[in-house]
């Protein structure tokens, strides 16, 4: 099973904005070389939101699992401020897991209300011994700040102008759910993780129904894939197939997502979800 743990942090962090995926996906063939973020070539559309989107304050709880066994939990919290969006997401390995590789992952981004394009981003990713911080900014100029810390001091500092609209995951993500899908709809974001650049393409495939907590909820979906812009190889490796239902009323929710990976499949499914401001609300998730 440990062959499919990274795998695993893939796809549940691939859930908490779509996005998430891209801060892991970084494997290519040993022979490319590295084109930094600022050299990076590229021109995609310039999306706007849907004025129908009303995405629901409150928090949004998941359960991992791999061919039926728990491997993880994640969450998401959107609050409104003003005039921003403020996107905290957790993610933490199971018990069982933690024992071969232990994932604690945290981060709080700020992105435009109206735009939903990125301000600033902050996440920080604790793997076995391993721990990265990673901050981004996005200023009005259109320039990219980025600060990387580790555990023992290291920091990689960048900054450069994309000369395209490039997202941070989180804002990817969000700026893509807003979007009015039907199928054969096919879209495209240059995103930045700190230290690399993606392109990330959703194509619709249908609409359907899915089950979820015991009632039927109506969604399209969507088939990622992802491309490193920060490589000079040819062909860099993609994820595995992989589909993601989002429900098709203005709140745009992920419902779930279903991955292959090399052996079985890792499905992330919405386990529950806690409006803002009620009763009994549960504490977030413990990262300890």
């Amino acid at each position: 099973m440990a062959i499919n743990q990274k795998q695993i942090l893939i796809n549940f962090l691939f859930l908490v904005i779509l996005g998430a995926t891209l801060v892991f996906f970084q494997s290519f063939l040993l022979c490319a070389q590295s084109i930094p973020p600022g050299q990076v070539k590229i021109t995609t559309p310039a999306y706007s939101p849907s004025l129908s989107f009303k995405p629901q304050m409150g928090i949004y709880a998941y359960s991992v699992s791999w061919n039926g066994i728990p491997a993880a939990s994640a969450e998401l919290e959107v609050t409104r401020n003003g005039d921003n969006y403020e996107l905290k997401a957790r993610a933490r390995t199971a018990k069982a897991i933690d024992i071969i590789y232990k994932l604690r992952y945290h981060s709080e981004t700020v992105i435009s209300a109206k735009t939903l394009k990125p301000k600033h981003s902050v996440s920080v990713t604790k793997a076995n011994s391993r721990e990265k911080r990673t901050e981004l900014d996005f200023l009005p100029n259109g320039e990219i700040h980025s600060i990387q810390k580790d555990k023992k001091g290291g920091q990689e500092t960048l900054q450069f102008d994309p000369d395209n609209l490039t997202l941070d995951p989180y804002s990817a993500g969000f700026l893509a759910l807003s979007q009015d899908w039907k199928a054969g709809d096919k879209r495209q974001f240059d995103t930045f993780n700190g230290k690399h650049r993606y392109l990330i393409e959703l194509t619709a495939l249908e609409e359907t129904e899915i089950e979820v907590n015991g009632k039927i909820r109506k969604a399209v979906v969507i088939r990622p894939t992802v491309k490193k812009l920060t490589t000079t190889d040819p062909d860099p490796k993609k994820l595995r197939e992989a589909r993601i239902y989002i429900s098709t009323d203005d709140s745009r929710e992920i419902l779930k997502i279903s991955s292959d990976v090399f052996i079985g499949s890792v499905n992330t499914d919405l386990e529950s979800f806690t409006p803002a401001g009620a009763p009994g609300a549960k504490p977030a998730m413990n990262l300890d």
